[in-house]
């Protein structure tokens, strides 16, 4: 278990440790950076969520978007995320969930899911020498543009605007298939204020190497659970 801090009870301060301590065991934010990659790809597979009754296919190309945490958390793995834009997504059924992210501490708060945007897969870094790991529970992800969100209910403060929520997929390729990892994580990705975040990554992920050049920050996303 993870030291709490000692707040001495000074009603000025009261509120501000314990808005420290809520937030003091949630995940880093990781910063979601536009991309334009070396070697485009234009690929198509089949993803289940956990909402789903049938597996789907799903056709997409980039990646368009890489991210990382904003901040190293000593003794963590790394996660990393390339991505991928969904072409052509088909009609969805209209889908409402409570969700609690970092931010909310205990409160819950609902969205309803439109058409999913992006297929995020788990990625490798690579400077010098192998490649970064890979966190053992991370999963692969579904992203769906935030139709409405009930705005009375969403924690204070927050990064940003709600712009979509991630769910956890399995997903098939040929003759391999992905399971779920941790069936109730989400991510809650905020729209953010653009800025320049101008660079270079070089990742590895499924679908093979690729060369990035970073453009702008234009989200950030907090690890979060699905309630029901």
């Amino acid at each position: 278990m993870k030291p709490r801090l000692r707040c001495i009870v000074v009603p000025a301060v009261v509120l501000v440790c314990l808005a420290m301590m809520s937030r003091g065991d949630a995940a880093s934010p990781h910063d979601v950076v536009a991309v334009t990659a070396s070697n485009p790809v234009l690929h198509g597979l089949e993803l289940k969520t956990p909402l789903d009754a049938e597996r789907r296919w799903v056709n997409f190309r980039g990646p368009k978007f890489y991210s990382a945490p904003q901040e190293a958390v000593q003794d963590e793995t790394p996660s990393y995320l390339n991505w991928y834009e969904i072409r052509k997504p088909e009609p969805e059924a209209v889908k409402r969930l409570e969700v609690r992210d970092a931010y909310s501490g205990s409160e819950t708060f609902s969205v309803m899911l439109g058409p999913p945007a992006f297929y995020l897969i788990p990625a490798q870094t690579i400077q010098d020498g192998p490649p970064a790991d890979i966190p053992e529970s991370l999963n692969h992800f579904l992203a769906f543009r935030i139709a409405n969100v009930d705005s009375l209910a969403l924690p204070e403060p927050t990064p940003g605007k709600p712009a979509f929520v991630c769910l956890p997929v399995q997903q098939w390729h040929h003759e391999e298939h992905v399971p779920i990892k941790s069936a109730a994580t989400v991510l809650m990705v905020y729209e953010v204020k653009a800025k320049a975040s101008e660079g270079k990554v070089t990742t590895i992920d499924p679908f093979g190497l690729n060369g990035l050049e970073t453009g702008q920050k234009t989200y950030v996303y907090v690890e979060g659970k699905r309630i029901q």
